[in-house]
């Protein structure tokens, strides 16, 4: 098993990385809601989701072109048997729905709906946002992807998983989300990838399954972070 954790920003070390070698890729980019919400303020308090170095706060075509950009370099790196698990939200807005349509641009096996349970969204002006996509991409339209439902817990196509509550990364992964995803679509002795690797859960998933695991992180202080969790105090 071998952890690599790659700090820089995530397209450019993508460019680097080979065809053809990842076995399952496991990520959530920001979302792009500090563009939508930074005008927005209820009282004193401004909605807004505070990163390490990252806006979040891209002019919504360059952020659509970025993330197109994003999920080519990772089709192109994955196995033919691989998957792409992308998970994003619909964004609501001044009574309008923001939906990540670009991922209809590539090949969909499957969409997943996380339920959360619950949400900080306390509006009655629509109906309580409680769940999330996980879009299952695959390498091509005839591909057929790894996949062992034997080995996951949870089999239907939604998910009841709580979200993670760790305040030291704004939007944490739940282990028992990626849990299911590695075990159900990455081949033992396999290579998970995370672009965006935040506070590390895809990483400390993969070692505790014993894969070999890259992370792409632009945040120093997140990779630090992820190095706490994955070996202690270093």
């Amino acid at each position: 098993m071998n952890i690599d954790l790659r700090l820089g920003d995530c397209l450019e070390i993508l460019k680097t990385i080979s065809d053809d070698s990842i076995d399952l890729v496991v990520t959530s980019p920001p979302y792009n809601k500090n563009y939508w919400t930074r005008n927005k303020e209820q009282g004193s308090y401004k909605r807004v989701i505070k990163y390490d170095v990252f806006s979040d706060s891209l002019d919504p075509k360059e952020y659509v072109e970025q993330q197109k950009n994003v999920l080519t370099e990772l089709v192109r790196i994955i196995k033919p048997t691989g998957s792409i698990y992308y998970n994003h939200i619909d964004i609501l807005h001044k009574h309008n729905t923001i939906h990540p349509s670009y991922v209809y641009d590539f090949n969909i096996k499957q969409i997943i709906v996380w339920d959360r349970g619950n949400t900080p969204k306390l509006s009655n002006t629509y109906f309580l946002p409680t769940t999330e996509y996980v879009f299952w991409i695959k390498k091509s339209w005839d591909s057929i992807p790894y996949f062992d439902k034997s080995k996951c817990n949870h089999k239907k196509n939604i998910w009841r998983i709580n979200r993670e509550r760790d305040q030291s990364h704004p939007a944490p992964f739940p282990e028992e989300l990626v849990d299911n995803i590695i075990k159900s679509s990455c081949p033992e002795n396999g290579v998970v990838l995370d672009c965006y690797n935040g506070s590390g859960t895809t990483a400390v998933v993969s070692q505790k399954n014993n894969l070999n695991y890259i992370g792409i992180e632009i945040s120093e202080a997140y990779i630090e972070m992820t190095k706490q969790k994955l070996y202690g105090k270093i």
